[in-house]
C-alpha cells in the first residue's frame, strides 16, 4: 500500500473513532484509535524511509503524535514528535510539533504532581496574559515544573 492510502485509511479510522466516541461508544472508539495510530505510524515511517521529503513526513510524524497523545500514550506521542523534528519541518509543523511536545510534557507532569501530591495540598490560580508572553510562561513552568492548562 502507498504512503497516501496508509494516511487515508488511518483518517477513516480515526473518523469512524470520533464517530463512536460521540455515541458514548468509548473502548470501540479506542480500538479504532489504536488502528489509526498503528496505520498512520507506518505511514509515516515509511515515508521517512523512502525519503519522501518534507512537508508530508512532518506532517505525517505530527498526525501519528497527535492520535498516540489522544490515546494518552504519552512516551509514543513523544517519540513521534521528535521524529517529526529530527528531519527538516516546514517551520510551521515545527512550531506545531513543539506545541504538541509542550502538551505532551505538561500532561506528564500532572501526571506526576496527580501521583505525588495528595489534591488538598494543591491550589488552583487563573492568569490571564497577553499572547506574546505565552512562551515566557511556557519556560516558567517548565523552569519550577508546574502544572499548567494552556
Amino acid at each position: 500500500m502507498d504512503i497516501q492510502e496508509l494516511h487515508t485509511q488511518a483518517m477513516e479510522l480515526a473518523e469512524q473513532a470520533d464517530f463512536l466516541r460521540m455515541q458514548g461508544k468509548v473502548e470501540d472508539a479506542n480500538k479504532l484509535y489504536v488502528q489509526s495510530l498503528d496505520v498512520e505510524r507506518q505511514a509515516a515511517y515509511e515515508a521517512r524511509d523512502r525519503h519522501f521529503g518534507e512537508p508530508t513526513e512532518s506532517v505525517l510524524f505530527r498526525s501519528a503524535a497527535t492520535l498516540a497523545y489522544g490515546l494518552q500514550d504519552l512516551r509514543e506521542s513523544e517519540r513521534l514528535v521528535c521524529m517529526g523534528l529530527s528531519g527538516n519541518p516546514p517551520q510551521e509543523i515545527a512550531n506545531e510539533l513543539r506545541d504538541l511536545y509542550d502538551k505532551v510534557s505538561m500532561e506528564r507532569s500532572l501526571m506526576q504532581i496527580d501521583s505525588d501530591v495528595d489534591t488538598k495540598q494543591r491550589e488552583e490560580v487563573t492568569i490571564t496574559i497577553p499572547t506574546q508572553e505565552r512562551n515566557l510562561l511556557r519556560a516558567l513552568v517548565r523552569k519550577f515544573g508546574w502544572a499548567c492548562i494552556f
